[in-house]
């Protein structure tokens, strides 16, 4: 099972969790830390909760299509900051962490992937907050000392691994192990690409 995290409705890669879920045929989940409330919207009126509620059913939507499951925290997606450190004081570091760390614990993936890295080349400081989330909450999942409250629900878990999905050509850390895999298959079972499913 693989759980991809990243800030944002439209923050994922798609292809990504089409291949996994049609391609692997493993069990999948997308956790969009918000629900897109500070975004823009260039097709409609809606501003505010009504555009998370609309990004909401958008993704949804989505993993109808791709088979994925999909999850949320209570963090409100305030809008642009290049902080990652602002991010993290308006959202409440605890509060956002213990949802991720719920998820995981829920879901209980052997993988979980960020879209972002957890520093500057994120671009936008909600970004970089996923990221930081996801590293810290790979590890809090599996402490039973990290928000025992849960425990009476669920227990503790520990992915095998956390991977990065670099998004562009050049962002690699150097010296890091990389692997690359073709999103954009084909495949003859589903007459389409995971890209085309995405």
């Amino acid at each position: 099972s693989v759980l991809y995290i990243a800030a944002h409705p439209d923050d994922e890669n798609t292809a990504m969790l089409a291949w996994l879920s049609n391609g692997k045929l493993v069990r999948t989940g997308y956790l969009s830390l918000t629900r897109g409330d500070g975004g823009q919207n260039l097709i409609g009126t809606e501003k505010g909760d009504a555009l998370g509620v609309l990004r909401t059913q958008e993704l949804l939507a989505a993993r109808r299509i791709d088979g994925a499951e999909q999850f949320f925290t209570r963090a409100v997606d305030f809008g642009f900051t290049k902080s990652a450190d602002e991010t993290l004081a308006i959202w409440g570091h605890d509060a956002i962490l213990s949802d991720v760390v719920w998820v995981i614990r829920n879901f209980r993936p052997d993988i979980i992937i960020t879209r972002f890295p957890p520093d500057g080349r994120a671009g936008h400081g909600q970004h970089t907050a996923s990221a930081i989330f996801a590293e810290e909450a790979f590890k809090a999942a599996g402490d039973p000392q990290r928000f025992p409250e849960q425990l009476l629900f669920v227990k503790p878990w520990q992915a095998k691994r956390l991977l990065w999905n670099v998004f562009r050509s050049g962002m690699e850390d150097s010296g890091a192990k990389t692997f690359t895999v073709d999103v954009g298959a084909y495949s003859p079972l589903l007459g389409e690409s995971y890209q085309e499913i995405a």
